[in-house]
């Protein structure tokens, strides 16, 4: 009997198992992402950059140390965008509405803010920013799910997307 009722209940159990221990790696992979985005920042609002390397190179290897007890490092992937202040973060370039319609059509005039040459709808300027600029660093990783039953649940054909931003304001530095 106690066969039989443990037939019944061994699946159910060990897949809430396996899932529990498939969410804790992806929380922990989640704060390992964190550590690695701020890591980056710290290193990014300083404008300093290792001997022989450039800064983007520089940020890039503190990237991959603080990331590489758990994740790929090749696999992560570090965007910033530089704003001039924190009330710029997320806007779209000032333009002007001739037709009314509340989103900039071609043709309609804007100011370039980040001077890329075109109409964007976040004024960021890609890179690490200039002294005492706002930094928006956001890194990003697509975990892998072990569990095939957990993969169908979540994330998109087994994996989900970790995301992790800081903002950070760079130091004033020549």
């Amino acid at each position: 009997m106690t066969v039989v009722e443990f037939a019944l209940i061994a699946p159910v159990l060990i897949t809430f198992i396996m899932g529990i221990v498939e969410l804790g790696l992806m929380v922990t992979a989640q704060n390992i992402l964190d550590n690695a985005s701020f890591s980056a920042s710290r290193v990014g609002k300083t404008g300093y950059s290792a001997s022989g390397s450039t800064q983007a190179q520089t940020i890039t290897a503190a990237v991959k140390k603080a990331a590489s007890t758990l994740l790929d490092p090749a696999k992560i992937t570090v965007t910033s965008l530089a704003y001039a202040d924190y009330g710029n973060i997320g806007q779209p370039e000032p333009f002007t509405d001739k037709n009314s319609n509340g989103k900039w059509d071609a043709g309609e005039s804007f100011t370039d803010v980040n001077g890329n040459g075109k109409w964007d709808a976040d004024q960021g300027a890609s890179g690490y920013g200039a002294s005492a600029q706002i930094v928006v660093y956001t890194a990003t990783y697509s975990w892998k799910l072990f569990t095939p039953l957990l993969g169908k649940v979540i994330g998109v054909k087994g994996v989900v997307p970790l995301k992790s931003r800081i903002v950070v304001k760079n130091e004033p530095y020549s």
